[in-house]
């Protein structure tokens, strides 16, 4: 486990040098050849299973949808081992669809001078935006660049539901960024986070997290925080290319949590090129703004052309990352 990131990364917990969070999703990889979202739940299909028209895979969210398809049919009342087995591995395969390359967008995320970059996706196209010769498929090349934000005599091994592990990387000014996968990464597949127990489990040990530290709004000095949650909760959190889906339990108990801490700091800043007059954008967006986001801060859409908007909210948030280091 690397050590060197401990002392690096050291915030203030509130005002000024409060952790700089770029959360970002599938907008950002989605135009560089991923397999289509159907290939991967046709992956995931327990044999013997019926097939699901494509109304019904959009009518149910991703966790319960997952759970129908990985099912056995007829479902017994109490999976047996190799049944699990059999799920772990048809999951494994599906992410092994999946490509791990960089594109002219994530290219751009090392000069946003970012202190965290959270993803939800599972690939690796984050780390190769930072390390274009390594290969995060091999174990070496992980483990090169693992870190924990625990304390040396903490740190361990965390094999899935990683809320204090990441990966090392450096911004274009030399910078320190750390690269979290918060609901797991192509191969540790029981980390992965996918069906609704799992959403449970992390959501569980997000809980314990959270309530086991303190931090107070008096303190003056520059502290270490020790987990992913800890940083979205005390940090300008910057949303871009995830879609914030209402399935994902944890995100919005992290809004919610965020909103009514005691010693919370920051914003959550949102950054959306979806039709706002759209019904399910519409009561997201309204969603969003009970939870105290902000909504396409001075940032127009551009109907139609992802990669503009997302490059002018690029823009945007860089701009706000200098900002906040005056």
């Amino acid at each position: 486990m690397r050590r060197n990131t401990i002392s690096a990364f050291r915030y203030s917990p509130s005002g000024k040098g409060r952790p700089q969070v770029l959360l970002i999703g599938n907008g950002l990889e989605r135009t560089e050849g991923q397999p289509d979202w159907d290939a991967l739940l046709d992956a995931l299909v327990c044999p013997g299973r019926a097939p699901l028209t494509q109304a019904e895979r959009e009518a149910l969210p991703f966790p319960l949808l997952y759970q129908l398809l990985s099912t056995p049919d007829p479902a017994p009342a109490r999976l047996e081992p190799e049944d699990v087995t059999a799920e772990e591995q048809r999951l494994a395969k599906a992410l092994a669809l999946l490509e791990s390359r960089s594109n002219p967008l994530l290219d751009r995320l090392p000069q946003l001078g970012a202190d965290h970059i959270l993803s939800t996706n599972y690939s690796y196209c984050l780390e190769k935006a930072f390390y274009r010769r390594l290969d995060f498929s091999y174990g070496a090349a992980r483990s090169g660049k693992r870190f924990s934000l625990l304390p040396p005599e903490e740190a361990k091994r965390e094999l899935s539901y990683r809320l204090h592990t990441g990966y090392l990387a450096k911004n274009a000014d030399r910078s320190p960024v750390g690269l979290w996968h918060i609901h797991g990464e192509t191969t540790v597949p029981r980390g992965v986070v996918v069906g609704h127990d799992r959403y449970g489990r992390l959501l569980s040990r997000m809980v314990r997290v959270c309530e086991s530290e303190t931090v107070h709004s008096l303190e003056t000095e520059a502290r270490p925080f020790r987990s992913w949650p800890e940083l979205f909760l005390f940090g300008d959190v910057y949303v871009l290319g995830q879609g914030f889906a209402l399935c994902e339990h944890d995100l919005w108990w992290l809004l919610r949590r965020k909103q009514r801490e005691r010693y919370a700091d920051g914003t959550v800043y949102f950054y959306d090129n979806e039709d706002p007059a759209q019904p399910k954008t519409a009561l997201r967006n309204r969603l969003l703004l009970a939870h105290g986001v902000r909504l396409n801060p001075d940032l127009d859409r551009v109907p139609g052309d992802y990669a503009a908007f997302y490059h002018a909210a690029l823009d945007r948030i860089g701009a706000q990352i200098r900002d906040s280091r005056v």
